[in-house]
C-alpha cells in the first residue's frame, strides 16, 4: 500500500514539474556560476591595510602676546619610516589652517626639501635641496626657522641622542655647509653646527631651564 502510495505521488510530482517547463535529466551534471571576485578563493583584493601611524611633536611658533614669537610643541601624524626624516619635514610643512586661526605660525616658505638626515656622534646633520624656503640673512624671521628646525631635532625626537644639528645644503652631488643664524650666544665658527641653547630667545620658560641644563661643562684646568 506505502509503495503504491509513493509511485503515484512521484507521477504526479513529475507531471507538475513538467508542466511548469522545467526538463527533467536523467544523470545529474554539475553546475556553474560566475560568483564575485570577493568570494573566490585566493581572490586579489584591491583594498590596502591601514597604514599604522605615530605621534610625535614638532616646534611652531606662536605669538606671546606682546609681539615675541615663542616656540611651541604641536603634534602631528606621521607614518614612520624608521627616521628622523618624516618629523623634521613636518617643521618646513608649517602649521595647518586650524593652527594659524590659533595663531601658530612659520616663516618657513615652501621651496625647501628635507633630502636625508645622519647622525655623527651627537650632531644631526640635516641635508636640505636648497635654502629658498628660508628666510634670507641674519634676520630675526631667519633666526626662527632654525629654532624651529633645530629646537626639533635635539629636543622633541624620542631614541636617538642629539644635541648639536649642522644644517647642509646638497646641491649637484655635494654637501655644503651652512653658516645658521643664531639668537643668543656666541657666533659659531663658519660652517659649524648650532645648538638649542642658541636659541633661548624663542623659548618658553619651562624649556629653558632644561635646554641650558644641557650645555657641555668645561673642564676645570
Amino acid at each position: 500500500m506505502l509503495r503504491l502510495l509513493f509511485r503515484s505521488f512521484a507521477f504526479l510530482l513529475s507531471l507538475s514539474l513538467f508542466s511548469c517547463g522545467i526538463p527533467l535529466e536523467s544523470s545529474p551534471r554539475g553546475l556553474s556560476a560566475e560568483l564575485p571576485d570577493t568570494l573566490i578563493e585566493g581572490a586579489i583584493t584591491t583594498t590596502a591595510p591601514p597604514a599604522v601611524l605615530e605621534t610625535v611633536e614638532i616646534f611652531l611658533a606662536q605669538d606671546s602676546g606682546d609681539g615675541v614669537m615663542v616656540l611651541q610643541t604641536m603634534e602631528r601624524q606621521i607614518e614612520p619610516d624608521g627616521s628622523v626624516n618624516t618629523i623634521l619635514a613636518q617643521v618646513l610643512v608649517g602649521p595647518t589652517s586650524k593652527e594659524q586661526e590659533q595663531g601658530f605660525i612659520s616663516p618657513l616658505a615652501e621651496g625647501s626639501i628635507l633630502v636625508g638626515t645622519v647622525l655623527d656622534g651627537d650632531v644631526l646633520q640635516v641635508q636640505l635641496n636648497s635654502l629658498d624656503g628660508f628666510p634670507i640673512d641674519d634676520s630675526y624671521s631667519n633666526q626662527l626657522a632654525f629654532a624651529m628646525l633645530v629646537c626639533t631635532a635635539t629636543e622633541l625626537i624620542a631614541g636617538i641622542e642629539v644635541q648639536q644639528v649642522l644644517v647642509l645644503v646638497k646641491q649637484d652631488g655635494l654637501l655644503t655647509s651652512v653658516n645658521a643664524p643664531i639668537s643668543d650666544g656666541e657666533p659659531p665658527a663658519e660652517g659649524a653646527p648650532v645648538r638649542c641653547e642658541n636659541y633661548v630667545s624663542f623659548l618658553p620658560p619651562d624649556l629653558i631651564e632644561g635646554v641650558t641644563n644641557d650645555l657641555p661643562v668645561d673642564p676645570v684646568d
